[in-house]
This record gives C-alpha cells, sequence and structure tokens, in this order.
C-alpha cells in the first residue's frame, strides 16, 4: 500500500468560521484532541513534513480550523481542529472554539472519520469522552490516538490500552486504538493504514 502521498500535504488555510471553509466534497479526516495532546507534531509526523502544522509550546495555538490537502487520487483533506481544555484563553474565546467544533462536526458531510489524540499517561478525560460519544451517536469511525507512548514502558502502555479498550467495547461504532509517539514515530504506518482504510 502506497501511503507516501501523504507526503505530499499542503496547507490550504485557516478558517475561524465552519461557513469559511472548501467546498464540502471528497472525504477528510478530523484531527482533535486536548490543547497540550500534541495534536501538530502527529500531524507533522504523519506527513513526513517538520514544518505543515506549527507546533507550541503553549498549549491551544491552533486557534482555526486547519484545512491541509493531501494529493492522492481521490479529493482528500485532513483537518485540525482548535485544541479543547484548557488553552491559556478567555472563556469566551474558548467557547467560541467549542461553537465552531461542533458546527463542524454538525453540519459537514463529507467527514468520514474523527481522529481523537490523547496524552496517554492522562487519557479519556471528559472532554474526550464527550467526543466518543458524539461520534458513536453518529456513527461516524473513530481513530483514538494515545501519544507521548514514549513517556511510558511497554508494560504500561500494555495496560493503559488494554484499559482503554475495554472502556470502549461497548461502542458498536468502528474505532481503533492506537498507541503512537509523535517524536518517535511509532505507531504512525498503523494510523496511516487506518486512514487509507477509511478514506
Amino acid at each position: 500500500m502506497d501511503k507516501t502521498y501523504f507526503n505530499n500535504a499542503k496547507f490550504i488555510g485557516s478558517y475561524p468560521n465552519t461557513e469559511d471553509l472548501p467546498a464540502d466534497q471528497g472525504s477528510e479526516i478530523a484531527f482533535c484532541g486536548r490543547s497540550n495532546c500534541g495534536k501538530s507534531s502527529i500531524l507533522n509526523a504523519l506527513t513526513n513534513n517538520k514544518k505543515l502544522a506549527k507546533t507550541s509550546k503553549t498549549p491551544g495555538r491552533t486557534q482555526s480550523i486547519n484545512v491541509f490537502e493531501i494529493k492522492s487520487n481521490s479529493e482528500f483533506k485532513i483537518i485540525d481542529l482548535p485544541g479543547y481544555g484548557y488553552a491559556k484563553v478567555s472563556k469566551k474565546m474558548r467557547a467560541s472554539w467549542g461553537q465552531e467544533i461542533e458546527k463542524y462536526l454538525m453540519t459537514r458531510q463529507c467527514l468520514s472519520a474523527l481522529c481523537i489524540i490523547m496524552d496517554i499517561r492522562h487519557p479519556l478525560k471528559e472532554d474526550d469522552e464527550n467526543l466518543i460519544d458524539w461520534c458513536e451517536s453518529k456513527d461516524l469511525p473513530m481513530i483514538l490516538l494515545l501519544n507521548k507512548a514514549d513517556k511510558l514502558s511497554k508494560s504500561q502502555i500494555a495496560q493503559t490500552v488494554s484499559k482503554a479498550t475495554k472502556e470502549l467495547n461497548k461502542l458498536s461504532t468502528k474505532h481503533f486504538i492506537i498507541p503512537v509517539s509523535a517524536t518517535k514515530k511509532t505507531g504512525i504506518n498503523l494510523l496511516l493504514e487506518k486512514i487509507d482504510e477509511m478514506n
């Protein structure tokens, strides 16, 4: 399976409002997660481009919906949604991000899957579970990424994955749990395979 087309990812634009997004056609996978989950690093590892998504030591850097086009046979885009959680921004701004995320999820017809990124040391927080429940209610496939796996031992990773698997066994929606490390690039190939399956 040739997954090198991800290396051709191109930044299309940053959109504060859902209404301004490119045409709702083709298929797209949206990436979301808490403000400190390492989302930008995952996107850069996925596309083999350290400069694609801006990484920052300050959580909550993504303040708009960022769109990346993947050059492949079909029209396929990656959507980078604003981080949720404790970003150091006003409650008002955080609330408006939440509304835009919700609006995007509720209205986007070409959304084929949601990739929810979590810190493997603090998985399945309330915000994450709300998104998982939403995907279940819409029967939207999801990939649950447990990032920063390099911070744990192999047995700790296995334990966390096993616990998350048990918790999510109740879901009827198609879902995958993948431990990854954006810095070491472990789990990225498996993520590419799953995205390819869902696209």
